[in-house]
């Protein structure tokens, strides 16, 4: 179900003209304001502060994890004139009273097939565009659990934050399985990249399986588990980790006769694949109802399939129900999901999500 808008949406911003001392400042301090109760609840250290156009800036985002921040600039979207330096110092400026130290630039082109693998320079220093530079990683809390996050390790930070009341979701429904008496739930998270869902889970008592192609995203998995105090779990396997494609250990678990409780699907768009591996490429648009018909299979009873994507078509009204209902052959049984977070209430067409029992 793609998030509904809530009031935060009535409440924009005007866009404006840019002048030779920038102009968001004001901007950026409005949309503080308006996610004051979220900050004044001090659940997480990260959050989105600054949501593009609903907050007065076309293509522009900022992100705070803790000490640090990423201001994030969409090529072609902005404004004219629009000048990340100076607003950079304009957005630590408002920051700062929240303990923010540095704030960190990430331009993203419009097209990144054009960039032939490399990534701006500007994304990998350590030195940000405004503030003092922080350590490689930074250990932030959201919730009842700590996580690493790198500012200036690529595109990425290593969290999602539109997916933390899910996360929270996933904790709270092993509790409530283990009050409900029985075995430690098993929870299979795919697509798992550093293992987020994973820690929720393993945080409220479950048993978990983290999926993924990459060794670097499982070994800093692997490090989140560690940041919670979780190590000794991992290395009596109660925590397992599988490199391996997510349909392939899908298959693995079939012939194994391997059951899982609760399993994450959280895929990306798209994937290229690999032809040595045995790989195929992976595109959410034509594969989802595959990817959900093959979860199913591992399905212990009474279990739940978490579904989620960021893929524009599938946030189509609609359009992610239609692809779960005919990866099952039929209706599944829906379970009701938070509310989106109310820093990304505004973004209801990037991100879906849908949790239902087969």
């Amino acid at each position: 179900m793609c998030p509904t808008p809530s009031d935060l949406r009535g409440d924009q911003a005007p866009i404006r003209r840019p002048s030779a001392r920038g102009f968001a400042r004001p901007l950026f301090a409005a949309a503080l304001e308006r996610r004051k109760a979220l900050i004044a609840k001090k659940a997480t250290q990260a959050f989105r502060a600054f949501s593009g156009t609903p907050d007065g800036v076309d293509g522009v985002f900022i992100d705070v994890y803790g000490p640090g921040a990423v201001l994030i600039v969409y090529e072609g979207s902005t404004p004219k004139g629009f000048d990340p330096a100076i607003e950079a110092v304009n957005a630590l400026d408002e920051l700062a009273p929240l303990g923010v130290r540095a704030v960190y630039f990430k331009p993203f082109a419009k097209d990144r097939s054009k960039l032939g693998g490399e990534l701006p320079a500007v994304v990998t220093d350590k030195n940000p565009a405004a503030g003092e530079p922080l350590t490689d990683a930074v250990v932030i809390r959201e919730l009842d659990w700590n996580l690493e996050i790198r500012l200036y390790d690529g595109l990425s930070t290593g969290l999602f934050l539109d997916q933390r009341e899910n996360r929270g979701f996933v904790a709270r429904w092993v509790a409530d399985r283990i009050r409900a008496g029985g075995p430690v739930p098993s929870v299979l998270n795919t697509f798992a990249y550093t293992c987020a869902f994973s820690i929720a889970a393993a945080k409220a008592g479950a048993a978990t399986t983290s999926v993924d192609v990459s060794p670097r995203y499982l070994d800093w998995g692997k490090r989140n588990f560690a940041h919670n105090a979780m190590q000794p779990e991992v290395d009596s396997g109660k925590h397992r980790f599988a490199r391996m494609d997510t349909f392939e250990y899908l298959a693995y678990a079939k012939r194994k006769a391997l059951k899982h409780d609760l399993i994450i699907l959280d895929p990306p768009s798209f994937a290229t694949g690999s032809r040595k591996k045995g790989i195929k490429p992976w595109s959410s648009t034509e594969d989802y109802a595959r990817l959900v018909r093959e979860a199913a299979t591992v399905l212990g009873p009474k279990g739940v399939i978490f579904a989620s994507t960021n893929t524009h078509d599938l946030c189509k009204p609609g359009r992610l129900d239609s692809e779960i209902t005919r990866g099952l052959g039929r209706p599944p049984r829906w379970i009701k999901l938070p509310e989106p977070p109310t820093d990304f209430a505004t973004e209801h067409d990037r991100f879906a999500a849908r949790a239902f029992g087969v």
